[in-house]
């Protein structure tokens, strides 16, 4: 099951990303990237956003990625992923995040070079995969 989503999470480029701040939930699009192993995932926003503040007060986060547009076919595979979101405050690792995010995704590059930009790093903690419509199974992250 891990190797079906690690495929949706390295070849697919958008993620619904929905927040919470008092009960009111708030999503997003977004375009990500993730790392080797596949259990973080970073994407950028201002430090005004919605999201931020929700983030800085609530760090649970869920992300839907679907691969209906990839695939072409009547299989539909999707990942709701539930995570632990943070605002990386390394300057150094945010540099690099948001190189490797502004480089994969084009249409980033003005968001890339804003002053306000920071990193959501989400820690994934597990994971609902659905294989068509009939068939979900969830796994578990564990801590390293």
């Amino acid at each position: 099951m891990k190797s079906i989503l690690m495929d949706i999470l390295l070849n697919n480029n958008l993620c619904v990303l929905s927040t919470c701040k008092n009960n009111i939930p708030n999503s997003s699009l977004m375009q990500y990237i993730c790392d080797n192993p596949c259990t973080k995932i970073y994407m950028l926003t201002l430090k005004e956003s919605t999201k931020y503040n929700n983030i800085i007060n609530n760090s649970n986060v869920s992300l839907l990625i679907d691969t209906r547009i990839r695939n072409n076919e009547p299989q539909v595979q999707a990942a709701t992923i539930y995570g632990e979101a943070s605002i990386l405050d390394d300057i150094n690792d945010s540099k690099k995040i948001i190189e490797q995010l502004s480089s994969k995704h084009v249409s980033l590059l003005n968001l890339a070079s804003d002053t306000n930009v920071c990193v959501i790093e989400i820690a994934i903690k597990s994971a609902l995969l659905l294989e068509n419509v009939d068939k979900s199974s969830l796994i578990s992250f564990t801590k390293d």
